[in-house]
């Protein structure tokens, strides 16, 4: 089981408070309140402090949605969130 996150996701249209889950290099899970403006729309994923980390998401159902980060995360980032 991972562990889960605090994250916030940003854009021009619209910012959400999510909790991250399954960490990986090519993207994570979110869950939360999330704004249309952040679904199939480039966004800014903050995972705590650490960021901005450029994605796109597509949605799960109305509270569950899976990123992709444009570019993989380093493995240190992940390493620094024992995932």
């Amino acid at each position: 089981m991972s562990p889960v996150l605090f994250g916030e996701c940003v854009n021009a249209r619209a910012t959400a408070q999510v909790r991250i889950s399954a960490l990986a290099t090519s993207g994570c899970d979110l869950e939360g309140e999330i704004p249309a403006g952040v679904v199939d729309a480039d966004f800014s994923l903050w995972i705590g402090a650490v960021g901005p980390f450029p994605a796109t998401a597509r949605r799960k159902d109305a509270r569950r949605m899976a990123a992709y980060f444009k570019e993989p995360l380093d493995g240190r980032i992940l390493q620094h969130f024992n995932v």
